[in-house]
């Protein structure tokens, strides 16, 4: 036989083919359009929302820098200047805080900050957005954040307006009139205010008493430890960075991969479910050509560029939808959800020009690997074989010698496994489908808002008098709750705890052998000694306070006895004592760094305290305890203040209820947390609490509620939900049409099969039970796949979710698996019996007569 050479005439064949298939052609650009949308599409959404995620934590942080140096000397500041590893080295300094009150009596919130060029132009201009004006230059201008402005007052900003402002700096309070040099907006949620670097020198700033140092370095969190170890740091200095938000686990990486390899896997089926199905209906008609002498090449070559051509329509109409869907769509749906500058996750659209190259290359090679197979069958049979061709069916069986052989469920199940490449085919579609919708809602259903407050309150709703959170507290305090407040909380429906802090300022005698420890380790830490004052002039200063009954700190209650039990098994060399701890015996220093812990050295001490109230008399303590800032934390206690600063005395003192009774029976209630039963009644018990709240005569005081703390969260993580749903939908899309692809594909290629067995008395009733039952062996054996290969997959989700954020917390999907199982039987159910009906509508004697595969 010869070859036959004629280019042209093949081409005239690729044409007329064209022509003569056009739903053929229709089907198979669907299949490229949807598989090249899908790719596109979520590897925008998933590299948008990396790019947001990491723009988010920039906006939160407040800087790009990822550590940073309190107070560093010129040397150590010349030293980290000098590594070859950090690229940007900005300064700032920590000026003040605003001293005024809102029209409710509330102090303002706004922070007085200096930083020098590279530290704004490098670390923090990408942590702001809508930036008007510029940086202070002289020493009488002031920049102010949006937050600011509005603490202020202030909703018409405009350059150079006069500002008068009452704050304290380090050399006390001072009233001074601004002029604004600009404005921004700030994600913080604080108040912000810039000054120059002349205020700065013209009020004694420097940077080895006042200074901050921000780096960026090369690679984190590499270059974070190789720093400690290059710089040598005063005993009370240490590095600041932001380690866990560069890192990464093995889990997330896993996870990543199993879900870049599902996607991959189901575009790849379904073009070649179409593919395949579209060039096996033409292999009686290429085993024709051959006989006419073309070549194996030339068969392969006319399959290839049939499939080339569909690429060259279905890939750009796939982008073009993708882009419309980045840019257009999603943008539009942020938009909305967000009010316009008032989230950490504004729309922020990234264009990424490697997305679409790359998903153009992987949706070419996908067309080509999946037109590679059908295409070298075709190519390699004979024109006999050809004639006999059903479907790529295996060309040898066995024979079943069985008194079974003729029950519908026994010929279903070898009618399944008969082709077992298709088999294969369609168990994969359903779980790799099945399993990314499931991993994808996984790690979203972890990031809920109850999980969010959990993570970031104590308690669903926090009170707390604001009075005891103030650096400096001229003025003793007035009480703002009361027992017959507490007692209306109580009787809410709905509540399930209500905790009480009481707290009472006490003088503490000064004892300079009971506190001799504490203070050496205090000075070396102290603006006295960075003043060049000796210990002995401290000692000086501090009895001269002590004289005057300033000399003492805020003693409050701890009621927690799971928090002294945690304590002592991270302590087990130093435990406390919490019997006699509850009795009211001894008491708790706290709060240490585990760079600088001072209060360590007041542990077996004996301390008097005196509590500023009519019946305080001095009572001795014990300090049976330390707590570093690791160890207890709560929100009704970690912001208490002081009443004058003093540096050299602790910060704060725990007793229990019996110790506070020991002190005084007129502690005032200075915090109130409130946990409720039920998530879903936060709504009503908040407005219920609004209620009670306004019965309060006095105004020092604050509520967090979590229902803010609710809506921050979903406003937060709206383009969260967005782009996870989104690609949840995709596949859930994507899966479908697989599974029915395929299916259809079965049951159109089996139709002469079906022909042949109702010629020989099988009734039709018959054949859609057969193809109901392999519907259900497919429903069957996909469903225990997902069972234990996709619990697998959900296992690695699972370890990598605490990862990705700290409030996560993973809990299995069992609503939706049972849905989705039920939706695969429901649909492996009917899908066949449908199609087969749909395309049986012809005679037995037609059908037969058109066997052409």
């Amino acid at each position: 036989m010869h070859a036959n050479r004629n280019k042209s005439a093949v081409k005239r064949v690729e044409k007329g083919m064209m022509k003569a298939n056009r739903t053929r052609n229709l089907f198979a650009v669907f299949a490229i359009v949807l598989t090249t949308f899908m790719i596109t599409t979520v590897f925008s959404l998933g590299i948008n929302y990396m790019e947001n995620m990491k723009l988010m934590q920039v906006r939160t942080a407040g800087t790009t820098a990822d550590v940073s140096l309190a107070m560093p000397t010129a040397e150590q500041e010349q030293q980290i200047k000098d590594l070859e590893y950090v690229k940007t080295v900005g300064t700032q300094y920590m000026v003040g805080s605003v001293a005024e009150k809102n029209d409710e009596g509330r102090e303002l919130s706004i922070a007085i900050q200096y930083y020098d060029t590279t530290e704004w132009e490098k670390h923090y201009q990408e942590a702001i957005k809508d930036l008007e004006g510029k940086y202070p230059a002289s020493e009488n201008e002031i920049m102010l954040s949006e937050d600011a402005l509005s603490q202020l007052g202030i909703t018409d900003p405009k350059l150079n307006m006069e500002i008068p402002l009452s704050y304290y700096d380090k050399n006390g309070q001072q009233e001074k009139t601004f002029t604004l040099s600009g404005w921004f907006h700030s994600y913080t949620g604080t108040g912000m205010g810039f000054v120059s670097e002349a205020y700065c020198k013209n009020a004694g700033y420097t940077m080895a008493q006042d200074g901050v140092l921000s780096l960026s370095l090369n690679k984190m969190p590499d270059d974070f430890h190789r720093i400690q170890k290059d710089v040598e740091l005063n005993e009370n200095q240490s590095f600041s960075g932001a380690v866990s938000m560069k890192s990464s686990s093995g889990s997330v990486i896993a996870m990543v991969v199993l879900l870049v390899f599902f996607i991959i896997g189901s575009g790849y089926l379904l073009i070649y479910n179409v593919l395949y199905i579209s060039i096996s209906k033409d292999t009686r008609f290429y085993g024709l050509m051959k006989t006419l002498g073309t070549t194996q090449v030339q068969i392969k070559s006319l399959v290839k560029n049939q499939a080339l051509k569909f690429a060259c329509i279905g890939i750009p109409i796939g982008i073009v939808l993708a882009t419309a869907v980045s840019f257009g769509i999603v943008p539009f749906v942020l938009n909305e959800g967000f009010e316009q500058g008032k989230s950490i996750m504004d729309a922020e659209m990234f264009f990424h020009p490697s997305i679409y190259i790359l998903s153009v290359i992987f949706s070419a090679i996908t067309v080509w690997i999946a037109c590679n197979a059908p295409a070298k069958a075709a190519a390699k049979i004979s024109p006999v074989e050809a004639l006999k061709f059903q479907n790529f069916a295996p060309k040898k069986t066995k024979s079943r010698n069985s008194t079974n052989g003729g029950k519908l469920h026994i010929m279903a199940f070898h009618n399944v496994f008969r082709d077992k490449k298709r088999a294969i085919l369609v168990f994969m579609s359903l779980f790799m489908g099945i399993t990314m919708i499931l991993g994808v809602n996984g790690v979203i259903g972890s990031m809920n808002a109850e999980n969010f407050i959990k993570e970031y309150m104590n308690y669903h709703f926090e009170y707390n008098d604001i009075q005891f959170e103030q650096p400096e507290q001229p003025n003793k305090e007035v009480p703002q709750f009361d027992e017959h407040f507490v007692e209306q909380i109580q009787q809410v429906n709905g509540i399930e705890n209500v905790d009480v802090q009481k707290t009472v300022w006490a003088g503490i005698d000064f004892d300079e052998n009971a506190l001799e420890g504490f203070m050496k380790i205090q000075y070396e830490d102290s603006r006295y000694k960075s003043k060049g004052q000796s210990y002995e002039q401290m000692i000086e200063a501090l009895k001269g306070y002590a004289d005057d009954g300033e000399y003492g700190c805020y003693i409050t209650t701890l009621d927690d006895d799971k928090a002294l039990e945690e304590y002592n098994a991270k302590h087990p060399d130093t435990p406390i004592d919490i019997e006699a701890f509850k009795r009211g015996e001894t008491a708790i220093a706290g709060k240490d760094t585990e760079y600088n812990a001072p209060n360590t050295a007041l542990v077996g001490e004996t301390l008097t305290l005196t509590a500023d109230s009519t019946d305080g008399k001095a009572t001795d303590f014990k300090i049976d305890g330390a707590f570093y800032y690791d160890d207890y934390s709560n929100n009704l206690s970690d912001s208490i203040g002081r009443r004058t600063y003093i540096q050299i005395v602790p910060n704060i003192i725990f007793v229990s209820e019996a110790g506070m009774e020991r002190l005084t029976k007129e502690p005032i209630i200075s915090a109130i947390g409130v946990d409720i039963k039920d998530f879903n009644d936060l709504e009503r018990i908040d407005s219920e609490l609004q209620a009670i709240n306004s019965t309060l005569t006095e105004s020092e005081w604050q509520m967090k509620s979590a229902i803010n703390q609710k809506e921050q969260f979903n406003q937060m993580f709206y383009s969260v939900n967005l782009l996870g749903n989104g690609a949840a939908i995709l596949l859930i899309v994507i899966g479908l049409i697989n599974f029915v692809n395929v299916m259809l594909t079965g049951v159109v290629a089996r139709k002469n099969e079906f022909a042949i067995m109702e010629s020989i008395g099988t009734t039709k009733k018959q054949i859609m039970k057969i193809l109901t039952l392999e519907g259900g062996i497919y429903a069957l054996i996909s469903t225990l796949l997902i069972m234990t290969f996709g619990n697998a997959f959900l296992l690695l989700v699972a370890d990598a979710v605490p990862h990705i954020a700290n409030y996560a917390v993973f809990e299995y999907p069992v609503a939706l698996v049972i849905g989705l199982i039920a939706a695969i039987f429901v649909i492996c159910l009917s899908v066949p019996a449908i199609v087969y009906k749909a395309t049986s509508d012809e005679t037995v004697i037609e059908r037969l007569h058109n066997f052409d595969n």
